[in-house]
């Protein structure tokens, strides 16, 4: 692939198209019918609520916390679904360096984080319990937590300089409250 295009985070959502890079997971190369298999239109097959735990299947395993494998202004594309609210803030910041440092010009970044405003006007009252979860996560694992959270206001601050535009749109189809964003990076 000339300028691939990754799915970073990718848990049990297999991207057509996409390098699915996730920290573990058995290799695509490795099973004969792939499940998870989807696009960006159908991304979650099961809502929140009915998700039940599926392997991770993947194209590359990979600490997105380490320096990446990827040439600088490599990468046409990078998704990221309900991710970067797992990291840390100093965590997301690495990331995000990462992320400027291997898009090409004009490549763009498709990210999704929880609208907390939202989500607490949403379910503060109706369902306090899952308002938690969408909060601080289920903590099933040391994956699933949430470490930091996001205004359009504290991403773009998180984004830093580089961008032409930055769209604030619905990226993938969820059963509650997020804030997505197309950002599209400089000409140069």
């Amino acid at each position: 692939m000339k300028h691939p295009h990754l799915h970073l985070c990718c848990g049990d959502v297999y991207l057509k198209g996409y390098v699915n890079i996730d920290i573990f997971g058995k290799l695509v190369t490795e099973v004969k019918h792939n499940p998870n298999e989807t696009d960006l239109n159908h991304y979650y097959k099961y809502t929140f609520k009915e998700s039940k735990p599926r392997e991770f299947i993947v194209d590359k395993q990979m600490n997105i916390l380490e320096k990446w494998d990827f040439k600088d202004k490599s990468v046409h594309e990078i998704v990221m679904i309900s991710a970067i609210e797992h990291f840390t803030k100093k965590e997301a910041e690495f990331i995000m360096s990462e992320i400027k440092r291997v898009l090409m010009p004009k490549g763009q970044l498709i990210i999704d984080f929880p609208d907390i405003k939202r989500d607490v006007e949403r379910y503060h009252d109706t369902d306090p319990e899952f308002l938690m979860e969408l909060l601080y996560c289920n903590h099933k694992n040391k994956f699933s937590v949430h470490n930091w959270g996001y205004t359009k206001t504290t991403f773009k601050k998180l984004l830093g300089d580089g961008w032409k535009e930055v769209v604030w749109t619905n990226i993938v189809e969820h059963s509650y409250p997020m804030m997505g964003a197309l950002c599209i990076r400089e000409n140069k």
